[in-house]
C-alpha cells in the first residue's frame, strides 16, 4: 500500500532556516519550529536526502563546537559573578573613573573540568588512577562511578587513616 503524496514544504528556503537554528541550537525540535515545519519532514530529508544529512551534520559539529569552547571558558577562564552581601549586590569604586560598579568574584567550574579532562583523556585517567589504588585495595571502577564529592570525601578519610596509622606505627 504506498503512501498519498505529500507536497514538499520543505523548501530551500526553510531547509535554511532549519540549519541556521540547528547550528546555534543542536536542536532538531527548535530548528524545524523556527522552519515552520514538523520534525519528522527534517528527519525524512535527513534519512533521503545525503547532502542534507551531510549540512544536518556539520551544523550539529558546529553547535556542539560551540559547547565545548564555552564549557572550556567556564571550566578554565572562569566566571564573573557579583557578591551579593545581605541580599544586595556589593559595589566598590572604579579605581580609573571613581564610578560605582559590581563587586565580582571570578568562578571556576571544577566539575565542567572534570568533565572535560574524563572526554578528552578518560582512559588515560583512569589508567592513572588505576595506578593510584591498586595500592589501597579499593577498585577504580567504583571510585569513577563515585560522584567527585564523594570521592573528595573518601580522599579525607583516608588521608585521616593514614595519619592515624602510622601514628600508631610510631609507638
Amino acid at each position: 500500500m504506498s503512501r498519498p503524496s505529500i507536497p514538499n514544504t520543505f523548501t530551500p528556503e526553510r531547509k535554511a532556516i532549519f540549519l541556521a537554528v540547528l547550528e546555534d541550537t543542536a536542536s532538531p525540535k527548535a530548528a524545524a519550529a523556527a522552519a515552520g515545519i514538523v520534525r519528522s519532514t527534517a528527519f525524512y530529508h535527513k534519512a533521503n536526502d545525503l547532502e542534507f544529512r551531510t549540512q544536518w551534520e556539520a551544523a550539529v559539529e558546529v553547535a556542539l563546537d560551540s559547547l565545548l569552547e564555552e564549557a572550556y571558558r567556564r571550566a578554565a577562564v572562569g566566571v564573573d559573578e557579583p557578591v551579593i552581601h545581605q541580599g544586595r549586590v556589593s559595589t566598590v569604586a572604579d579605581p580609573e573613573t571613581g564610578d560605582e560598579r559590581p563587586l565580582t568574584v571570578r568562578k571556576y567550574s571544577d566539575r565542567l573540568m572534570e568533565v572535560l579532562l574524563k572526554w578528552r583523556y578518560g582512559d588515560q585517567m583512569a589508567d592513572r588512577l588505576r595506578v593510584k589504588v591498586d595500592s589501597t585495595g579499593l577498585d577504580a571502577e567504583a571510585l569513577l562511578r563515585m560522584s567527585a564529592d564523594e570521592r573528595k570525601a573518601l580522599t579525607g578519610l583516608l588521608s585521616k587513616y593514614h595519619a592515624n596509622k602510622e601514628q600508631d606505627d610510631d609507638e
